[in-house]
């Protein structure tokens, strides 16, 4: 039995778009909790970090015990103004908040973008910071995440330090309304440092180098430590990419089946 917790007072919440599909798809039988609920049972499903889900997670993974965390994705966001099943995607990983890396993926899914990957870039000047989300810190544990990675920085490198934080207005946040795009702010970038943000994909994009906490997505084509912001570790981010192509869904793929089979397919879901 799959519990799903999510806001059930709240049925325009944007988690019906994933729990809904599951709730027809999975290979087990699904059920409803409410996400204020103090106690959890496993396997356990989420979407973001809202109500009482960080610390849910937190019980979860202390007695290392599956779950489920949908939010998202690492490509392809939805638009308020032009909301179909077809055309936005949400990320779906297992026992940890972003997706793993899966090798050899094939392109397809990434293709769907249209996006270049660019090489790396060596010119860059001063070192971008893009925090994540309160709720990312308060999940990490690490609510002084900004100031400890600035003083950090400083130890290493006289470089400017530029700090972008997570874009929001009107009661939504992310790139749709970002009054500088994050592609203007990395044109000059030497490295971008965050914790978990999905700038990282950006950044791999155009050529930064990047440097993000153990938890993140991005840990694996990112530099393991600060001290190394002048020599910062490198790889070709292709494969990484299909990786995270391969880890996202669109409403409608959750509901026909197409996100169950290809989890089952990487043999994410048993």
């Amino acid at each position: 039995m799959l519990t799903i917790y999510a806001p059930s007072d709240n049925p325009k919440s944007k988690c019906w778009e994933v729990f809904n599909g599951i709730r027809k798809t999975w290979p087990t039988e699904t059920e409803i909790k409410n996400n204020l609920e103090t106690d959890v049972k496993s396997p356990a499903m989420f979407w973001g970090f809202i109500n009482n889900n960080i610390n849910l997670v937190h019980q979860l993974e202390q007695q290392q015990l599956d779950y489920w965390y949908t939010d998202t994705p690492y490509f392809g966001r939805f638009d308020n103004t032009n909301l179909k099943d077809d055309n936005h995607y949400w990320r779906i990983c297992k026992n940890q908040i972003h997706a793993r890396y899966w090798r050899d993926c094939p392109s397809d899914r990434f293709n769907r973008f249209n996006l270049t990957i660019k090489t790396r870039k060596t010119d860059g000047k001063y070192i971008l910071i893009c925090p994540s989300s309160l709720g990312i810190h308060a999940y990490l544990k690490k609510s002084n995440w900004l100031n400890d990675t600035v003083n950090e920085i400083k130890k290493y490198t006289d470089r400017p330090i530029k700090i972008r934080q997570k874009p929001r207005k009107a009661g939504t946040s992310g790139p749709s309304v970002a009054d500088v795009p994050l592609e203007q702010d990395l044109q000059n970038a030497w490295a971008c440092v965050t914790s978990c943000s999905i700038s990282a994909v950006e950044a791999a994009l155009q050529g930064v180098p990047v440097f993000s906490d153990p938890k993140s997505f991005a840990w694996t084509i990112s530099s393991a430590s600060l001290s190394e912001i002048e020599d910062p570790f490198y790889i070709d981010p292709t494969q990484w990419l299909y990786s995270l192509a391969y880890q996202q869904f669109t409403p409608e793929e959750f509901k026909n089946g197409v996100a169950v089979k290809t989890l089952k397919d990487l043999n994410i879901l048993q």
